[in-house]
């Protein structure tokens, strides 16, 4: 049976993936018009990268909630950290304004979410064999 913390922690993974879908969409006019000219169908290419980022984001928070990959771990923290000057950027400069709003409360969500692996319950069920859980995938 998987301890609360990683239940919450998919739960809020989930939460933060839907508030992007949200962000996609409130946005959609400031994404395709970042799309470099060379491209000739920047709407396709905009839901491409969309589609991709939730399955990626979404497999890695299942590896990790379902599969106890460290690895899925690191690599997910990694690329929030990674993302975190993108947001204290924005929020320095005043342009958390409409969707960016939204960005903030996903980033939030996820340093909340990654904090629930590290609890004592988390973190043991992290290194305990996936083979001693009788809970069904």
């Amino acid at each position: 049976m998987r301890p609360a913390p990683i239940v919450w922690f998919e739960r809020i993974m989930f939460g933060t993936l839907f508030l992007g879908l949200i962000q996609n969409y409130l946005g959609w006019d400031d994404a395709v018009a970042t799309v470099p000219q060379t491209i000739s169908n920047p709407g396709a290419f905009v839901v491409g990268v969309a589609i991709f980022t939730f399955i990626f984001m979404g497999g890695l928070t299942l590896l990790i909630s379902r599969r106890r990959s460290k690895i899925a771990m690191w690599v997910s923290i990694a690329m929030l950290l990674l993302g975190l000057p993108t947001v204290a950027a924005l929020a320095e400069s005043g342009q958390l304004i409409g969707s960016g709003w939204i960005m903030l409360a996903q980033t939030l969500g996820q340093i909340f979410a990654f904090s629930l692996l590290f609890t004592p319950a988390a973190r043991q069920w992290m290194r305990s064999s996936p083979s001693l859980d009788h809970e069904p995938s």
